[in-house]
C-alpha cells in the first residue's frame, strides 16, 4: 500500500509540475503588464498609485486619495491605449481605478 501512495504522490507532483509550467507564462506576461503600467504612469501619481492586478483583460488601479484617483481617472484612456500598444499579447481591455490604503 505504501508504494501504491508513493506512485500517487508522484503522479500528483508531475501533474503539478505540468500546471505550474503552463501557468508560468501567463505570470510573466501580467508582470510586464504591470511594470509597463506603472512606469507609464505620471510622475506625481507613480508614488500615490499601485497595480492591484490583471484579471480577464482589466487593470486594476489603486490609488492612496481622492485626488490622486481622479487624476488616474483622466488619463486611464492614454495609459490604456499605451499599455495596448506596448504589450497587446496582455490583451488589456480596460482599466479599473479605485481608492486604497
Amino acid at each position: 500500500m505504501d508504494a501504491e501512495r508513493a506512485s500517487e504522490a508522484c503522479k500528483a507532483g508531475e501533474l503539478m509540475a505540468g500546471l505550474l509550467e503552463q501557468w508560468s507564462p501567463v505570470s510573466a506576461r501580467y508582470d510586464s503588464v504591470a511594470e509597463a503600467a506603472q512606469a507609464l504612469l505620471p510622475d506625481g501619481l507613480r508614488a500615490h498609485c499601485w497595480i492591484a492586478g490583471v484579471t480577464n483583460g482589466c487593470l486594476k488601479v489603486v490609488a492612496d486619495g481622492s485626488s490622486y484617483m481622479f487624476e488616474l481617472r483622466l488619463c486611464k484612456a492614454v495609459l490604456l491605449r499605451e499599455l495596448q500598444r506596448m504589450c497587446p499579447a496582455a490583451r488589456v481591455r480596460r482599466i479599473e481605478v479605485g481608492m486604497g490604503r
